[in-house]
């Protein structure tokens, strides 16, 4: 199982890039859909996803500490708050020659980076003019972990986990988890052949929970996915969860994606 970094970047004359791929990030092409959250229709820009969850192997490639508190390269990396999991997008992607997505010079402001130079509010960022790794927003993450077009085409997009309706085909969570993640990809991937989307550990988006107070880093984010701990019903692709973005939870990681431009 190959779990660890996606691209190596090398500039060519004219200042073009040539990326090349390692065989766990997945192209998932964009579409138009109504997330479960709101009757408005959502359009999805094509994504760069990585296959599994971030793993602890993925991490220490990258950072200098472990903080997980199930220990093992294989398994997803674990109570790390949203902030760092910013961090880490950005670290991994300087590694690789890629524009960091997040500014985080200013403790507690966070602004975008866009590809044009301007540094953007996140209210009003376009992801779709970044480069480099990131969380998905909730959207997106809805879309793939649905299996977007591929799933409304063979008219499984309403599927209720993350790939099939029998949650222990695809998910670990708390009757059969043993009580800890497991490792990735162990389970039966969705119809985009991305692992773990429900279940093992749940999945930091991007986006702020707007029922909470806005105030920088004390604010709620969503989480997705359910994990290891969870009712099997949790783990459905549908239910939304928020989580302080300046605490960690061993049920907490996230996965990586990337816009395709």
């Amino acid at each position: 199982m190959l779990i660890g970094v996606i691209f190596i970047n090398k500039k060519l004359k004219g200042n073009k890039i040539m990326k090349k791929k390692f065989k766990d990030i997945i192209f998932v092409k964009g579409g138009k859909y109504k997330p479960c959250f709101t009757d408005d229709e959502k359009e999805i820009y094509d994504l760069e996803v990585c296959r599994y969850l971030t793993t602890q192997k993925m991490w220490l490639e990258v950072m200098d500490y472990n903080p997980s508190k199930f220990e093992g390269i294989y398994k997803p990396i674990d109570s790390v708050t949203w902030w760092e999991a910013l961090e880490f997008c950005n670290k991994l992607s300087e590694k690789y020659n890629l524009e960091p997505v997040y500014d985080l010079n200013k403790e507690g402001i966070l602004m975008i980076n866009q590809l044009d130079g301007e540094k953007i509010s996140p209210d009003i960022a376009d992801f779709k003019k970044t480069e480099g790794f990131r969380l998905a927003t909730e959207v997106e993450w809805e879309w793939f972990a649905r299996g977007g077009q591929v799933a409304i085409d063979k008219g499984t997009f309403d599927y209720k986990y993350s790939g099939s309706d029998n949650v222990d085909e695809v998910a670990w969570y708390g009757k059969i988890s043993n009580a800890e993640t497991q490792n990735v990809g162990t389970k039966k991937p969705n119809q985009l052949e991305l692992y773990d989307c429900s279940g093992n550990i749940s999945e930091w988006c991007f986006d702020m929970d707007k029922s909470t107070k806005k105030n920088n880093k004390t604010v709620y984010r969503i989480i997705k996915g359910g994990s290891w701990f969870s009712e099997a019903s949790w783990c459905s692709v549908l239910p939304r969860f928020c989580y302080n973005s300046i605490y960690s939870s061993k049920e907490i990681g996230f996965r990586i994606v990337r816009t395709v431009w």
